[in-house]
């Protein structure tokens, strides 16, 4: 699954000040390394905004072996689906990956429900996001069934350096201060991992893709790369 963009308001910005002081009041600031771990099973269940920083997020629904992945920078919504039902979901995985600040805010769900019904700006937002990520599926969906593997990493790369990116002072590279693992890359785009690191090596031998502690993007090379796969 490619990584979804968030509205361009935050959620906060739905509120009237006094509701918007509640729930930040209210809400628990968790703070991560690069590659640390959330503690999502056990406890009340939670749902989160990113505050700072990007995160990956592993949804395994029933027996599905398969993840859901989102990549979610701030602004965004996790573990959303807490919000309707718990029972669907079979377990979950949170992981931030940006190399300099990355937090969360975490509400309770029942907490939070109440705050959010309070509001109708809020709901509206809530509305407003769901359905951006059901055409987000939609749009995901149809690259699955219409084009290449390779296309869609093209596209993922595309669109996380616009999200994530540092241009370089020579105004060409983008650098993506994001630590992605190649079974990460790999099941944004449902290949294995073995045809993740050959399609990903591949952007490397063409130049578009260089070594680093930072991901580098030659950013108008992959657009114009792209425009030729579409």
């Amino acid at each position: 699954m490619v990584a979804s963009l968030s509205i361009n308001a935050s959620l906060l910005e739905a509120f009237a000040a006094e509701e918007r002081k509640h729930l930040q009041s209210s809400a628990q600031k968790i703070a991560l390394r690069p590659g640390e771990a959330v503690a999502t099973e056990g406890g009340r269940p939670l749902v989160y905004m990113v505050e700072s920083g990007a995160f990956v997020e592993r949804s395994y629904y029933g027996a599905r072996t398969v993840p859901i992945v989102h990549i979610a920078g701030p602004g965004d919504l996790l573990q959303t689906n807490r919000l309707f039902a718990t029972s669907g979901l079979y377990r979950s995985e949170l992981r931030a990956i940006h190399l300099e600040n990355n937090s969360l805010l975490a509400w309770p769900v029942d907490e939070f429900l109440a705050i959010v019904r309070t509001s109708p700006g809020s709901l509206l937002y809530l509305c407003g996001w769901f359905n951006q990520q059901s055409q987000a599926s939609r749009q995901q969906l149809y690259e699955a069934v219409a084009h290449s593997a390779y296309y869609r990493l093209v596209n993922l790369l595309v669109g996380l350096a616009n999200r994530f990116g540092y241009r370089n002072t020579n105004g060409s590279t983008v650098l993506l201060p994001l630590r992605l693992t190649v079974k990460d890359i790999s099941e944004c785009i449902n290949v294995s991992r073995e045809t993740g690191s050959s399609l990903f090596n591949k952007l490397r031998r063409r130049g578009v893709i260089g070594a680093g502690r930072f991901i580098k993007v030659e950013l108008s090379r992959l657009s114009e790369y792209a425009a030729t796969l579409e």
